[in-house]
């Protein structure tokens, strides 16, 4: 391998590290886009709020030709008039709905139209009891008695089909579960922005819906850069292992050259192996031995000093 290559990516241990990375990214790109499409309904819920809840509102049959039509995504908060008069001895409560943190009741009352039929109206919300499950259906403030035009947002059906609702309470505001109501508009209700003549007060009115578009568009730039992180962080692991690798060669490389410059006898193993001593001569035509010098700068023990001086004083 040339020093300094990538050709170590192509390793099975490399080759997986990658594979794992690539799926991660995807992984983070499918998440960025899923969180991005909710930022995009998000949006398109936000504006649909702001074109209609604070318009003028227009007859409730020329927002809706008939009673079976449903209500459109951008029809959602069609502010509307309607003509009419309440039912209340069919009154019901939707339970499980929540106001500033505090649980309670949607009070819903069919609306007997002029032109025939009936909407459900949510009038207002009041909290659970402290004495009781719900509150008493005749203690409730009343909507106001004979003909009265009520203004009110509309808003789609829900399905209550498989709810099981004790009498005087629903779970799902849907016009079909509620008594009363023969010819329904079938996939809609309203939500009471006014009414003339007023009832009586006592029900609080339902807020604003939230306009709040949420961290949807900050997930998806995480995602986004999560996915980018990791592929980053694969490259920079390749970068690292090839340096590790270029200086594991390089001290390689000046560990062998200094050995041959200190003289280390280089032993034929394969001579050795097969009977040859050091001395005979081996395949590459030396002895199993090849090469040897003494190291450089290595002194004699004194005593061989010592016994050379006495060998002299003697004459041999």
């Amino acid at each position: 391998m040339a020093r300094g290559d990538y050709s170590f990516i192509l390793s099975s241990r490399w080759l997986r590290y990658i594979a794992l990375a690539v799926l991660a990214a995807c992984a983070c790109g499918l998440l960025a886009n899923w969180q991005n499409h909710r930022r995009e309904e998000r949006d398109a819920q936000i504006a649909t709020i702001e074109a209609h809840y604070e318009g003028s509102p227009v007859p409730l049959n020329l927002a809706l030709a008939t009673r079976d039509d449903t209500l459109r995504a951008d029809q959602e908060w069609t502010k509307v008039t309607a003509h009419g008069r309440y039912d209340t001895a069919h009154t019901v409560l939707a339970r499980n709905r929540s106001l500033g943190g505090q649980v309670g009741f949607y009070v819903v009352v069919p609306f007997d139209l002029e032109r025939g039929g009936q909407i459900a109206v949510v009038r207002g919300w009041v909290p659970v009891p402290s004495d009781s499950p719900q509150p008493e259906l005749d203690s409730l403030p009343q909507p106001p008695q004979g003909q009265t035009t009520v203004t009110m947002w509309l808003r789609p059906a829900q399905d209550g089909a498989k709810d099981d609702n004790p009498p005087g309470s629903i779970k799902a505001i849907d016009p079909a579960r509620i008594p009363g109501m023969d010819e329904p508009y079938a996939h809609v209700y309203g939500e009471m922005a006014a009414e003339e003549p007023a009832g009586q007060d006592g029900l609080q009115p339902l807020p604003k819906p939230n306009t709040d578009p949420g961290s949807h568009l900050s997930y998806t730039m995480q995602w986004i850069a999560f996915g980018i992180m990791i592929l980053i962080a694969v490259l920079i692991g390749a970068r690292r292992e090839r340096s590790a690798r270029a200086e594991d060669r390089a001290r390689a490389d000046a560990r062998e050259s200094a050995e041959a410059d200190e003289g280390f006898v280089l032993v034929d193993k394969d001579a050795l192996a097969s009977g040859a001593r050091l001395g005979d001569e081996s395949r590459y035509g030396g002895g199993a031995e090849t090469a040897y010098r003494p190291r450089r700068g290595i002194k004699r023990p004194h005593w061989e000093d010592e016994e050379d001086e006495g060998l002299d004083d003697q004459g041999v």
